[in-house]
């Protein structure tokens, strides 16, 4: 039997019951998937807790040749699980240039990395500008808590402080993407607190451009008599091109 196949188990039982915990289970197998079907992944996750994602991870690469997962967390978590493809740091998940002198195999390409260190804007901003260069083409980058609706006003998560956070989260991932069309595609799952998932579409050692956040327009009456009055331009889909985004059908 695999290394925790058992907590692997437990959540496929999870993602097919109708309570939260399927959103949860369903976003770790995700992860799961992506891990197993690469054949030696280098994996690097940041924030460790209590292994839950680091149970997934080694699940999907055990026995593996070569394939490795290193996690990093500030506090002590050496004992969270054990695994002779598991390499743990404890650091800093920014001090990235320390992080290379201890682990250079990340200078080689990283295929997943997993972002649930400290949920701050300003932290996230940092450890994704770190790493970018360091993910290989098509590798995957996870982000945890990135939705802000089971934290809202009434919700199941009543916390201000936690909607706050994870959508500063969000308006940065979608800050980041927004000033990277080329270099990345961006999907994000619903339910539980949430996963956003970045995949590169540039080189490795490429960096990103400064993420680029836009203002919020409200006041919807008053914007569209701009657009009436022509004084503000906005877009409308031209049927007689093919300049949307739209995949045309053909013609059988």
């Amino acid at each position: 039997m695999k290394i925790y196949e058992n907590y692997i188990d437990q959540l496929r039982a999870n993602s097919k019951i109708k309570t939260e915990s399927r959103f949860s289970a369903n976003q770790l197998l995700e992860m799961h998937f992506e891990a197993f079907k690469r054949d030696k992944p280098i994996i690097v996750e940041l924030g460790v807790n209590r292994g839950q994602s680091t149970r997934v991870f080694l699940n999907a690469i055990d026995n593996k040749t070569n394939a490795r997962l290193i996690s990093i967390d500030i506090n002590d978590c050496k004992d969270a699980v054990k695994s002779t493809n598991w390499e743990f740091v404890q650091q800093d998940s920014i001090d990235i240039e320390s992080l290379l002198l201890k682990k250079p195999i990340i200078k080689d390409g990283i295929d997943i990395l997993y972002v649930d260190s400290l949920h701050t804007q300003s932290h996230v901003l940092k450890e994704v500008y770190g790493f970018f260069q360091y993910v290989k083409p098509e590798g995957v980058i996870y982000f945890d808590d990135i939705d802000s609706g089971p934290y809202m006003s009434g919700q199941r998560k009543d916390s201000v402080s936690n909607e706050i956070a994870n959508r500063d989260i969000f308006d940065l991932l979608e800050a980041i993407f927004r000033a990277n069309y080329s270099s990345l595609d961006f999907s994000i799952n619903r339910g539980s607190t949430g996963l956003a998932k970045f995949v590169k579409r540039s080189k490795l050692g490429d960096k990103l451009n400064s993420p680029l956040f836009t203002k919020k327009r409200n006041f919807k009456l008053f914007w569209r008599l701009l657009e009436i009055l022509k004084i503000k331009k906005t877009h409308h889909h031209n049927n007689s091109t093919n300049e949307s985004f739209s995949i045309n059908p053909k013609n059988d």
